[in-house]
């Protein structure tokens, strides 16, 4: 049987299992997928060990990053972007992928598709929000305005790409009129945080596509003042189906239906 798990903390809101299982009991797969939540103190030690007891595994908050020095291999996108969410063995390898980003585009894709012409604002600046971001750049070309709570921060992950702003979460606020995309890439409105918002929606404009790559709670305070102002708003469920599916190809080499798995994660949710 093959062992495939989700590691994080926090991890407990995570339906990767429920969603990766039913994928795996669909197809008729040997296999089982857990979740994990690893110290954030003792990560350096607790993962290598962890990794002895796997065969693949996705990596959520906050561990995309600091995965990335125990991995002998970068697949080409996660080495660009700096940030893993999948880890597959191959040839007794630990290979990293990242499929935020594709699976974030094919998300919105669902609600509409960007364009060049889109003037995007990305909030956060963690792993999530790289793989994101590199994706916006290199599928849809448009501009990006990435806004941190650490503007320094922000502006390593748009260094390759002049065009592009790096700007503080008051600085956002500000000028929310001039985006037509918003999206929301902090952990801010989990459980723990689930009555607040990373900005003040105050000046966005009706018509706003409004983003946030939280799917549990399937509505978060930033999406609800989102809808409150006539902004078109999306969770981060699309997103979560899309690179849960891409992340299962690369463990398993099968397809799996993506209805299956929302399915899933909405009996779940």
């Amino acid at each position: 049987m093959k062992n495939f798990a989700v590691i994080g903390n926090p991890i407990s809101h995570s339906l990767s299992p429920e969603m990766h299982n039913a994928a795996i009991l669909d197809l008729g797969i040997d296999a089982d997928y857990t979740r994990k939540q690893l110290s954030i103190e003792q990560f350096d030690k607790e993962f290598p060990l962890f990794l002895k007891k796997i065969d693949g595994c996705n990596v959520t908050v906050p561990f995309k990053e600091r995965v990335i020095p125990f991995l002998d291999e970068l697949d080409d996108f996660a080495k660009k972007c700096g940030a893993v969410n999948t880890i597959v063995q191959r040839n007794s390898k630990w290979v990293g992928y990242n499929t935020d980003g594709l699976g974030y585009l094919l998300g919105l894709a669902e609600k509409r598709a960007l364009h060049k012409n889109d003037r995007v604002l990305l909030i956060g600046a963690g792993g999530a929000s790289k793989g994101i971001y590199l994706a916006l750049k290199e599928k849809v070309g448009c501009q990006v305005t990435v806004a941190n709570r650490t503007i320094q921060k922000a502006a390593e992950m748009i260094r390759d790409f002049e065009n592009d702003r790096a700007i503080s979460l008051d600085m956002a606020e500000e000028e929310l009129g001039d985006f037509t995309v918003v999206i929301q890439t902090t952990s801010i409105g989990l459980p723990k945080t689930i009555d607040e918002t990373p900005i003040s929606l105050h000046h966005l404009k009706p018509g706003t596509i409004c983003s946030d790559i939280i799917y549990n709670p399937a509505k978060t305070l930033f999406l609800k003042e989102a809808e409150k102002r006539q902004g078109i708003i999306q969770n981060g469920l699309p997103m979560f189906i899309h690179q849960g599916a891409l992340a299962f190809s690369l463990w398993t080499g099968q397809k799996p239906s993506t209805d299956v798995m929302k399915q899933a994660v909405l009996a779940s949710l």
